[in-house]
Order: structure tokens, then C-alpha cells, then sequence
């Protein structure tokens, strides 16, 4: 038996189990080995935060980190701290990164179903330990980031049936200008991970279904009044490799305007 299919089946027998640790997708590439020019080039505040970390471990795809900046700076400032909840917290280097990128002030939690995941915070960042699909779990981690949450990161199980279950129930409680990042949906089109190409009830196909919500205005009845809700609350879905972002903001009907001289 091969190392790496070895690997596999030990996951699924832990799954099986109940253990509490999910492998990460990420697992099936090899990782770059430190390159110091790109240290040197990183783009970006949090490229450089990134490559120049040098506490806990962090497991981050280097294109995710200017996806990630590009819709952190165009939520509007506010002028309260930022509230964030990171799904999947593993080594704990993550959640280090996000303090260092929005601050002191930011209101971090984390949420995994390991619990030695809970000793590997930093004080003032708070992890609860829980199935991120369950909404006692979900519900306590809104409760302490103050009753609401800016920017959610989901990096949990990456099994699509908790994705969009933890989706659903977070959405709707997104401020009216917060983000919804939901990392590694390769993990969608392979089995281990419950997947396969065009397989219901993966978050890939989930997403899709959220392009038809977006663009309830010019459905027909009945659906148009269904979705319209997720129409008035969401300004764009974002696909990316490997990562799905949500941008919400109040939204109106849209209009077309014809300005101009000539036939």
C-alpha cells in the first residue's frame, strides 16, 4: 500500500470514527519550499504578513492572499473594529495573521472540532470547539464576536454538506457589508472529500445555485419572490481557484440608463 493511498484510507477510517481532526485538500500537492525572492516581492499588506510570519504554522495557497486583500479593502470603513470568524483554526497561525493584519482591536473567534485546537490562540482570540455545521456552535461564536460577524473564513471540514450548512446559517446574520470566503471547494470534485465533478451537494454546486439567487431580478414568479431576498443583500460571488468569495451589501432593482445623441 502506497504512503499517500495509506493516508487516504486513515482518514476516512478517523472520519469514520468520529475523530476529530479533517486532513486537509491541500495535502494532495507538494508544498514550494521557501523562496526568498518571493518573500521579497510578496504583494500586498497581508502577502507580506504572510511571508514574513514567523509564529504559529499557517497553511495559506499564495493566490489566496491577494483574493483576500483585494475584498478586504473594499468593504467600506466603518469605523468599528472588525468582527471575524475563522473556521478551521488547525495550528492556530491564521488566526495570528488576521490579528496582525485588521489589529489589536479586531474581534477575532475560531472554530474547530479539535480540542487541542483551544490552546493554540493567543489571548484575545477566543476558539470555540464544535462541529462548524451544528448552530449551537455557530451561534455561540456570533454571541461572542459581540452578537454579529464581518468576515467569516471558512476553512473547516471542507465536506460540502457543513460548508453550506454552516453557509446558510452565518449568511444571514453577515453585516450588511461582510464577506463570505469559503477556501479550498477543490475538495469538491474529489471523493474523499464527498465530491466528484458536478456532484450534488458539493459547495461548488451550491455556489452555482447562489448565481441564480443573485439574479432574481429578472427571474418570473414564483422564483423571483423566493430569491429576491439574497438578491437585496448580495453584491457579487466571486469564483477563484479554489476559493469562493461573497460580497454583501445592500443592494437595489437594478436600471439601465440610454445617454447620447444620434439615431
Amino acid at each position: 500500500m502506497s504512503s499517500r493511498f495509506g493516508k487516504r484510507v486513515q482518514r476516512l477510517i478517523d472520519r469514520v470514527r468520529g475523530k476529530a481532526r479533517y486532513s486537509d485538500p491541500a495535502d494532495r500537492f507538494s508544498a514550494r519550499p521557501d523562496d526568498p525572492r518571493r518573500l521579497r516581492d510578496a504583494a500586498g499588506t497581508l502577502a507580506q504578513i504572510f511571508y514574513t510570519h514567523e509564529g504559529r504554522i499557517a497553511h495559506k495557497w499564495d493566490h489566496y492572499l491577494p483574493i483576500y486583500e483585494r475584498h478586504f479593502r473594499a468593504r467600506p470603513a466603518s469605523g468599528q473594529p472588525v468582527r471575524l470568524l475563522e473556521i478551521g483554526v488547525s495550528r492556530g497561525g491564521s488566526l495570528q495573521l488576521w490579528r496582525k493584519y485588521f489589529g489589536d482591536s479586531a474581534r477575532i473567534v475560531g472554530i474547530d472540532i479539535d480540542p487541542d485546537c483551544a490552546g493554540r490562540v493567543d489571548p484575545g482570540t477566543e476558539v470555540i470547539v464544535g462541529d462548524q455545521s451544528d448552530p449551537h456552535c455557530l451561534s455561540a461564536a456570533v454571541e461572542r464576536l459581540g452578537g454579529g460577524v464581518d468576515i467569516v473564513v471558512d476553512d473547516g471540514s471542507h465536506l460540502g454538506r457543513h460548508q453550506i450548512a454552516t453557509f446558510d446559517y452565518l449568511f444571514p446574520r453577515l453585516s450588511d457589508h461582510g464577506l463570505y470566503y469559503c477556501e479550498d471547494v477543490f475538495g469538491a470534485y474529489w471523493p474523499e472529500y464527498e465530491g466528484g465533478y458536478r456532484r450534488e451537494g458539493t459547495f461548488i454546486e451550491y455556489g452555482k445555485t447562489l448565481v441564480d439567487r443573485l439574479n432574481a431580478w429578472f427571474l418570473e414568479e414564483p422564483l423571483k419572490s423566493e430569491f429576491l431576498d439574497f438578491a437585496r443583500a448580495t453584491h457579487g460571488i466571486f469564483f477563484y481557484p479554489g476559493i469562493i468569495v461573497i460580497e454583501k451589501r445592500p443592494m437595489r432593482e437594478p436600471f439601465h440608463v440610454q445617454i447620447g445623441e444620434g439615431a
